[in-house]
């Protein structure tokens, strides 16, 4: 009897952490979708607006129905990408904690091609270190780290509400 409620208790744990960690996707892809509202990026020639994600997909399928959406007429194109030369044309690019053995933090900037990219990544040392808005979770939610220099020294313009509702860093690249 208690073996079957140890299993039926990792059963229930085990389920939970993953509807857990799904709905902790499904709030961070609503947020990459919604920073295309509140950033401005410089006019540019491609046809489509592309969003990649560098190193090994959190998402998986959860994020695929941001396709069927629009950035300024747009159509967004989602691309996972495993090398940084692969990013040239993306718009914004998310980079998963995952992927942080595979790159140094610093050398994300050098990424940015005719058009900059905004960078996102999952921790404020992302974001202490040259990336453009950090997830990371206090009290069960998702919040956002902005490092505001950054950002504004990559040519993209940023909205004062997008700002009001992140915790914003403002000292560049330590």
């Amino acid at each position: 009897m208690r073996l079957l409620l140890f299993l039926l208790s990792i059963f229930f744990f085990s389920q939970s952490a993953a509807e857990e960690r799904d709905v902790e996707y499904k709030v961070k892809a609503g947020y990459l979708y919604n920073f295309t509202k509140f950033i401005t990026w410089p006019e540019n020639k491609s046809k489509t607006f592309d969003l990649c994600i560098f190193g090994k997909d959190p998402f998986g399928p959860i994020i695929d129905p941001i396709e069927k959406r629009t950035v300024k007429n747009k159509p967004i194109r989602l691309y996972r990408i495993q090398k940084l030369q692969e990013a040239k044309h993306c718009h914004l690019i998310y980079f998963s904690s995952l992927a942080s053995g595979q790159i140094s933090w610093p050398g994300i900037l050098t990424v940015n091609s005719a058009s900059p990219a905004l960078t996102v990544g999952e921790s404020k040392q992302f974001a202490e270190t040259g990336g453009m808005i950090a997830f990371f979770k206090r009290e069960n939610k998702v919040k956002l780290y902005i490092n505001l220099k950054s950002l504004r020294n990559s040519g993209l313009e940023v909205s004062a509400k997008l700002l009001e509702v992140a915790e914003v860093y403002e000292g560049g690249v330590q």
